[in-house]
């Protein structure tokens, strides 16, 4: 299938010009005077859904981004996600378009200094179709954090009481977002047991522990792999008065100089992201707000454009 898309990919080229390539009105316009020799039609679907549907080639050769391997990863799951496209087809197409721009092979993508450095805390690494930062090291494994936020949705999709334990996005993540990951990697994720402590500063039970394979950050971990503060533990507050932000023990902000490290993007735009710890009551849930301080006293559980960060423990 890959020589099939990049022969395509090259008679398009030849064909069209480039500019109908960069422009999809164009492509889609100057594409239906095509031979059908040019490409079987499966071909030509998958590359009309990449060129025409998600405007791939324009992006790959517009990209400023100094990791190619960032962006071919994140259009092949775009791609995916959009059409429904298999793992593998979605991927030929994405590199094939890579490639006739100039990127001779995947292991060439990386335009800028090594960012990947697997045992190296904070640094970022590719496992699945996504990208992950180093949170932890113990001697064979990693904890690791999606460096973005992955999708949007509710914790739990009714306003009620609920705990990690029983909450949906457990359910989701453990099941259809762990199914994303091909055999090989699966093998490599671990299963973790989780505590799940009450909220230190509402008293709000957190649960049973609980043993799981894909997971989301908790208070204390939050704060403790951001920076290590101990503002959680130590319940130093904050609140805002006369325009500032002051320390109050009467204050219900977790916020200080690694707010910035906290914030997370979604679609280029940053979003607040879930805890799996309870807020002021057990129909909420913590979060990490768009600025990247904590409100630990959190918000409805059902509220569904909170954005997922998986994290995960891996032994390579």
């Amino acid at each position: 299938m890959r020589n099939e898309i990049r022969q395509a990919l090259h008679d398009y080229q030849n064909l069209f010009g480039e500019d109908a390539l960069l422009n999809p009105a164009i492509y889609s316009a100057k594409r239906q005077d095509a031979s059908p020799s040019v490409a079987t039609e499966p071909i030509q679907i998958l590359l009309n859904n990449a060129i025409s549907g998600i405007n791939a080639y324009s992006r790959i050769k517009d990209s400023s981004s100094r990791n190619m391997t960032t962006d071919v990863n994140n259009l092949t799951r775009e791609l995916r996600k959009k059409y429904f496209i298999e793992e593998n087809a979605a991927r030929a197409v994405i590199e094939s378009i890579a490639e006739l721009l100039g990127y001779t092979s995947p292991v060439d993508y990386d335009q800028g200094p090594p960012v990947i450095t697997p045992t190296s805390i904070g640094g970022l690494i590719q496992f699945g179709d996504f990208e992950w930062r180093v949170l932890d090291t113990q001697d064979d494994k990693m904890l690791l954090l999606s460096e973005e936020i992955l999708e949007q949705r509710a914790y739990h999709p009714c306003y009620a009481g609920v705990t990690w334990e029983n909450s949906d996005l457990r359910k989701y993540l453990n099941g259809d977002f762990y199914n994303l990951f091909d055999p090989a990697d699966k093998e490599k994720i671990l299963d973790s047991k989780l505590t799940n402590p009450d909220n230190l500063w509402y008293g709000i039970n957190g649960g049973n522990d609980t043993h799981d394979k894909i997971f989301i950050l908790n208070l204390e971990e939050v704060d403790r792999h951001f920076g290590n503060s101990e503002d959680y533990l130590s319940k130093r507050r904050k609140k805002y008065d006369n325009g500032s932000w002051v320390f109050d023990d009467n204050g219900w902000i977790l916020s200080n100089k690694h707010d910035s490290s906290r914030v997370a993007k979604h679609n280029g735009l940053a979003s607040f992201w879930w805890l799996r710890s309870p807020g002021y009551s057990d129909c909420t849930v913590a979060y990490v707000s768009t600025t990247g301080n904590i409100p630990p006293n959190g918000d409805r559980v059902c509220i569904g454009r909170g954005g997922v960060r998986p994290a995960i423990w891996v032994r390579f």
